[in-house]
């Protein structure tokens, strides 16, 4: 129960950092106002953190999923727009549910002359 809880935190946390970095108020009422490349860079910060996350946890199914849902709950809480909220919540499951790239034999030796 106490990851659960931990795993909430953080997705909260990720949440109210977009939160910080890209206003409700304008995604609501003026979209063309925001950079595109800002909203982008902000959420795949956010995409990158909650990745490292799941590589120190090892979410299973359930807790990725807790963790996408309360993020997704954290976003609405805050009144973002619908259509940000699924984008958003789409990319995260994409980050954590990713499968690490395996290290090569050729990528550990370094590139060949």
């Amino acid at each position: 129960m106490l990851k659960f809880q931990h795993d909430k935190a953080k997705a909260c946390e990720l949440a109210n950092t977009i939160a910080a970095q890209v206003s409700v108020k304008l995604l609501r009422e003026n979209r063309r106002a925001l950079s595109v490349n800002k909203v982008t860079r902000v959420l795949e910060k956010a995409f990158v953190q909650a990745s490292s996350y799941q590589a120190e946890q090892g979410m299973g199914f359930l807790r990725r999923s807790l963790f996408a849902n309360a993020f997704q709950w954290a976003l609405k809480e805050q009144d973002y727009p619908q259509d940000f909220v699924v984008m958003a919540t789409e990319g995260l499951l994409v980050a954590i549910t990713a499968k690490p790239v395996p290290k090569t034999t050729a990528a550990r030796r370094g590139p060949t002359l």
